[in-house]
């Protein structure tokens, strides 16, 4: 595959944090380098799927499609966690619908071969009048897999470096800020089909520049003259202590979290540990093409039995916070697009990195032009 002429960049892109510029508007809206992005980035990144809680009964099962491919994690009989490509050997139908309790085998619809849950074949009908048909050549195409955080990752690059390598010291912090991390359930799940860019959405997530004009509830619980947003190689944490508000994030005084923590993970998952105890909300994204991508915000809490106090958390974070981003996301897509907008924006980066400087977003852009250049052969890798 040849370098496309669009993902030429300057070797120094964006490491000149107080004189950043974000990406050219091209790499928002082209769907060549989205197909570069497909086979240099997330062909070889560590992808979170879903909360551990999700996978920890046997023979449950998670699918996600990401960037074209069908994927699925599943709990065997042995308990031992696999994910493989959600696709049968034979003729490439889908196995595993939606996620679940799986039988203790599945069976293709297509022509009915049956896959144990370790991936191997059990039934192929007719094999054994197919000359030289062998079953073991036909398992199902593995993934590589982990659990970390209290998540589980899947990564198609089968030589990547380990998960506890490439996220070193995320595991630690989140469960620093979030001890019950792993014992969480998924409380609410919103899915949407946002027609805007994956870079655009983490840009976004990567600042809180925006926040107190587009998010007054968010404002009116976390303080930005204490915010801080922190780079951690290919995580970062943006920090806020945070006040009882009943615009945004209410809670009492007995709670020992009164803070708001928000790490994002490379390539695109956020996690946010917000003010009050065994709380969290994430958002996973999974990039469409340029202009598409589907977006699961998951709120996370002890029990999925909420209570009101709770209930109406989850009615704020879902109908009010979450849909401020979606409008604004939506419409930086589609103004990139325009003949008004200059090709680049200015990140503003102010010198004492505060809580509404947009430092976060040149950190972001300066990765992401490392993975281009790692592909032109300038850089061994982009993680």
């Amino acid at each position: 595959m040849q370098q496309h002429q669009s993902l030429q960049l300057p070797d120094d892109f964006c490491r000149d944090l107080d004189h950043a510029y974000t990406l050219p508007a091209n790499y928002y809206t082209s769907e060549s380098v989205f197909q570069h992005e497909k086979e240099h980035i997330f062909a070889h990144a560590w992808l979170c799927l879903c909360h551990a809680s999700e996978l920890a009964e046997i023979n449950a099962y998670v699918t996600r499609k990401i960037v074209g491919e069908n994927l699925v994690a599943v709990r065997g009989r042995d308990g031992v966690l696999r994910a493989f490509y959600n696709v049968c050997p034979h003729r490439g139908h889908e196995l595993f619908k939606d996620s679940g309790i799986s039988r203790n085998m599945v069976s293709c619809p297509y022509h009915a071969w049956t896959f144990k849950l370790d991936g191997e074949l059990a039934v192929a009908r007719n094999c054994e009048n197919v000359a030289h048909f062998d079953k073991a050549d036909y398992s199902l195409t593995p993934l590589r897999v982990a659990e970390y955080a209290g998540f589980v990752f899947v990564n198609m690059d089968m030589d990547a470096a380990p998960i506890e390598q490439t996220l070193s010291g995320l595991d630690a912090h989140l469960k620093s800020v979030c001890p019950n991390i792993a014992e969480l359930q998924v409380a609410s799940r919103t899915i949407t089909d946002t027609p805007a860019n994956w870079k655009v959405i983490v840009d976004n997530y990567m600042e809180c520049y925006h926040c107190a004009p587009a998010h007054p509830g968010f404002s009116s619980s976390v303080d930005s003259a204490s915010y801080t947003h922190t780079f951690h190689g290919n995580w970062t944490l943006q920090h806020g202590l945070s006040r009882s508000s009943d615009q945004g994030y209410a809670f009492g005084q007995e709670v020992s979290n009164q803070a708001f923590s928000g790490y994002w993970a490379w390539p695109c998952v956020m996690f946010n540990v917000v003010p009050g105890d065994d709380t969290m909300t994430v958002i996973y994204e999974y990039p469409v093409s340029a202009g598409l991508t589907v977006q699961y915000y998951e709120v996370l809490m002890k029990s999925k039995d909420v209570t009101p106090q709770q209930r109406d958390f989850i009615t704020w974070a879902t109908q009010t916070f979450r849909p401020e981003d979606l409008r604004l996301v939506e419409s930086v897509q589609q103004g990139l697009q325009s003949r008004g907008y200059r090709g680049q924006g200015r990140i503003m980066v102010d010198a004492n990195r505060s809580g509404i400087s947009e430092h976060g977003i040149a950190h972001f852009h300066r990765k992401v032009a490392a993975c281009y250049a790692a592909q032109n052969g300038q850089n061994d890798a982009c993680d």
